[in-house]
Order: C-alpha cells, then structure tokens, then sequence
C-alpha cells in the first residue's frame, strides 16, 4: 500500500541539510488598495507609488537571494497577494522558492514561509480572536524525519509583556499536542530580547517577571540561560535560544534608532540538540550581515522621510540563519535514489553511527583577578575565581575579588549572576573597551558566597576624578550636585555625566541631582560618570 501512495504523491525530498532563517523585512506592502493598509502604504500617497514599491521589492528579493536560505520565515508581509509577488520576483532572479504558506490576518500583516522543499501541512495558531493578534504560522515539511517550523510575530513592545505572554500561551498549548520526541524550530520575531525578563522596561512588566520568551518557552531554568553544551534537569518542555552561541554583546538583529537589541529568535527544542533525526549543527548560526545592509554603525533600514518614502534602504531587523543535518539521510547522501527510497520505505536495519560526538572540555586553568587581568587574549577559556558582583544593572555587571581590586565589566552577559553573590566564573571571551577590562561572554561554575556591596562601593569623592586612570571603571555611591549640559557640578567641581537611559524631566539646567550609583567612565581623554539605570537618579527640590 506505501508502495502505491509513494507512485501516487511527488517525488520524496531526501534533504541531508537544510539551511532555516527568519527575516522581518520591515512592511512588504503591495500596490493594491485594500482598506488595510498603514497609511503611509496607501497607494499614490507618502510617495508610495509603483516605482518605490518595485524598489521595496527589489531590495528584498537583494537580501533573500543572498541569504540563500532553504527555508526561510518571513514577517511584515502584508497578504497572499504580496508573498505570490516576491516569489514572482524571486524566480526571475533565479532564486526561486517554489512552496510557500501565510497566515490570513484581517490586519495590515502577516507572518510567511518560502520553502525549496516541499510543504505537507499547514496549520494557524490562534493567538486570541482579535484581528489584532496575528496567528502563528505552523508549517510541516515534505521531510523525513517530519519537521515542523512555527514562523511568529508577537506583539510589539508599544504594548506590555502580558500581549506576548498570550503569544507565548497559545504556541505552548499547541506543542503540548505534538507527539513525545517531535521535531520542530520555532523562528520569527518575537518583539523580546533573548533575556527579556533581566532587562525588561519597568512600563512593560505588568506579568510580575514572567516572559513569553525566557520564562514560559522557557530558554531559561532557574534564571540561567540553557546553553547547548549543558545537560538540562527539567522534566517539561524547554528550549534553547541559538542566540547563546554568540558572544553576548554581539546579540543583536534589530535596531531601532541606534538602539540595538535581538528581537529575532531561532529556538529548538531538546529534540534538535543532539544527533538523531534532524539536529542543529552547532557553530552554524549567525546574523546576516552585508554592507549594503549599514548606513555607518546604524543598520540600513528603509527610508521614510519628511513624510515620504525615499526608496533608499532594507529593513530595521537582519536577517538570522542556522542550519540543521539530519542524521539518518547523512548516512545515505553517496547511495542511489532508488535505494534511498527503499530505506524510507523499508527501513535500514544496519546500525546508524552518530555523525557528531560531544567533546567535554579537559579541566580548564584558573586565575585570580592579578592574572586575570595581565591576559591580553583569552586562547581558550578560563575559571576567573571569586569574581563578587558589586554592580548590576540588566545583563551588564561590574565585579572585583576584594574592595581593593580593579573592577571587570560584564558587558551584556550578566543575566544569570546577582548583585552581591560571588562565583567562580568559566570566561570565554575578554576585551578592552575605551580602557574599561570587559567580559562578553561567561558561564557560571560554582557559587563561592556573597559580600556586603557597601563595603566594595566607596562614597563619591571628586579627588576619584583625578587624571589618573588608578580609578577607571570604579562604582561610586551617593553623589549630590546640579546638572546642567550634559554636566554636574559637585562641591563647586564640574563633571561630564552620560547617562545610558533617560528619564522624561529628571535631566533639566540647574536640577539638583542625587546619584545612588554611578561608574567612573573615560571618554575622549576625560573621566566622566556614566549612569546605568535611570532609578538610580533622584531629582531632588
């Protein structure tokens, strides 16, 4: 009988890799006038005529035939009608997809899949039954193994995390449905960075710390991000965030006026982290990074401007890539179709060998701060013993291993230490930033205790601001003085201050300021107070 169903269907893809990325191309509208639209996509207004969307297209089309993916979700699609166009326009390129799949949002838009392999089944998630939650897309491909992808788009970050927890919810009812040891990759931008809930805007946390991307898909365990290397003691469902292959001040697809941050997300489930069936080769993923795609350090987004689009630029995101093997068809890539086919029919009793081992990293050297410190190039990673937590603000951290000590930032990697507590901590990478020592990327070996801060953390004194560099990177405490132009003035001494985030109206000339906590900073020869967190700053009358 398989016999026959196999004559009757198209011809199986025996796929041995297959390349997945995700790719929001920022507002694929068409020409077409269908009540939906943005209003600066209605046609013949804002400048968005048929010209500027042949070169809205065009520049696409750019992105995706070089990203030269096998399978690739897309978001910012506005309908069926718009996806037939890019396949259209791809093909005449020469890098055609020939299966695709979109959800049917009564919104302006959509969430797409563009396929070189077949697709068996395609399924909409049902977020809620507003027009204004879009679907979640869930495509089954033409593969064996069967592999699912879920393409999202979760809601903005103009709306409070409880929106895309709902995301989050209706995606895990569905997963819960799948059969034990399913295989599937869920992509798409997820408006949450990898570790939303250790850096997440205080207007935005309504769910009391509980996030749709770390805490509910759960790519974090017990406040620490799961890592591909790292058995997982969990019984449920969990995954892991390819983003944890990069180094951490390097996660980042999306900006948003010079604001950086990684939206976009390839997540596999436990399933794909090992070597049977379909399985992530590891060291594959990656943001796509072409030059075309920068205007300077700023991504290249497409141009609206004074009210009219300019045709100029891609996207506000970049597109992510990785890709996966499949174990069984690696065995069969030199046999024959016809033989091919017989095992996919038939079975293959003969013994499949893995085609990946696991290599357990050899006991690492350990340092203390003094030799930490004269490394100028980490070749392969150390233990950095008793490294305490003073300062943490998000997932950027300062640490030091006595009162005394120079101080390390934890640049963008901090999300699984706490303020107070001391480790011995596995460091992969080290820099040197405008003369601060910096830490990209870690991991936690063991945690040694914890220190009184105050006693690490010196009440400011404007003689710390000397020329010297002996206090460079030092957190201070306690600064009382008034602002005005970027500078405050302490006990008649003016300072330059650059704060990282700004609070409406705390920043005025002549506000009489109180600083909980600042860093001693350096910037263009001159010592300045750098300000993480805005509540740290008190305006006081």
């Amino acid at each position: 009988m398989k016999i026959i169903t196999i004559l009757l269907i198209p011809f199986f893809v025996f796929a041995t890799e297959l390349k997945i990325a995700t790719y929001n191309v920022e507002n694929l509208f068409d020409f077409t006038y269908d009540g939906t639209e943005y209003e600066e996509y209605i046609p013949n207004h804002h400048n968005w005529t048929k010209a500027i969307f042949k070169k809205k297209l065009e520049h696409t089309v750019k992105v995706i035939c070089e990203l030269n993916a096998d399978v690739i979700g897309l978001e910012e699609i506005e309908n069926e009608h718009t996806l037939k166009l890019l396949q259209k326009a791809l093909k005449r390129e020469g890098c055609g997809y020939r299966y695709s799949a979109i959800t049917h949002n009564k919104g302006a838009i959509n969430v797409a899949l563009l396929s070189k392999v077949a697709i068996d089944r395609v399924r909409y998630i049902k977020v809620s039954y507003s027009s204004k939650d879009r679907d979640i897309l869930e495509a089954t491909l033409g593969v064996s193994p069967k592999l699912k992808i879920f393409v999202n788009h979760w809601k903005s970050k103009a709306h409070p995390e409880s929106q895309r927890v709902k995301y989050a919810k209706a995606l895990l009812k569905r997963l819960k449905e799948l059969p034990n040891g399913s295989e599937y990759i869920i992509l798409g931008d997820f408006n949450s960075d990898y570790n939303e809930c250790s850096v997440i805007e205080p207007r935005l946390n309504d769910t009391n710390g509980i996030c749709g991307i770390d805490t509910l898909l759960k790519t974090y365990i017990n406040h620490k991000m799961n890592r591909l290397n790292e058995k997982i003691k969990y019984n449920g469902i969990y995954h892991y965030n390819l983003w944890s292959e990069i180094d951490a001040h390097k996660r980042w697809s999306h900006d948003y006026y010079g604001k950086k941050g990684s939206l976009d997300s390839i997540i596999i489930p436990k399933t794909l982290n090992d070597t049977k069936g379909w399985f992530y080769e590891r060291g594959t993923f990656n943001v796509f990074k072409k030059r075309y795609l920068f205007k300077g350090r700023r991504v290249n987004r497409w141009e609206y401007k004074h009210g009219k689009h300019t045709g100029h630029g891609y996207s506000d995101h970049l597109p992510i890539y990785a890709t996966f093997s499949n174990s069984i068809q690696k065995e069969y890539k030199h046999e024959s179709w016809y033989i091919r086919l017989w095992h996919w029919i038939f079975g293959n009793k003969e013994e499949i060998k893995p085609t990946k081992t696991v290599v357990v990293n050899q006991s690492l050297k350990r340092v203390n701060f003094n030799q930490f410190l004269k490394i100028k190039k980490l070749k392969e990673p150390v233990i950095l013993k008793n490294a305490c937590v003073i300062f943490k603000r998000g997932d950027i951290a300062v640490i030091k291993d006595s009162p005394k000590s120079k101080t390390i930032n934890l640049y963008k990697c901090a999300e699984e230490v706490e303020e107070g507590e001391c480790y011995d901590l596995k460091v992969f990478k080290k820099k040197r930033y405008y003369k601060f020592n910096e830490i990209t990327n870690i991991e936690i070996d063991k945690k040694i205790g914890n220190i009184n801060i105050n006693k690490y953390i010196p009440k400011f004194d404007y003689l710390l601001m000397d020329e010297s560099l002996e206090n460079y990177g030092e957190i201070v405490r306690d600064i009382r003085g008034k602002y005005k132009n970027r500078h405050i003035t302490v006990d008649g001494v003016k300072f330059k201050l650059y704060a990282k985030k700004k609070k409406r109206g705390i920043y005025k000339k002549n506000s009489k300021l109180f600083i909980k906590k600042a860093q001693i900073g350096y910037y263009k020869g001159e010592k300045e107070l750098v300000i993480y967190s805005t509540d740290d700053v008190i305006k006081e009358n």
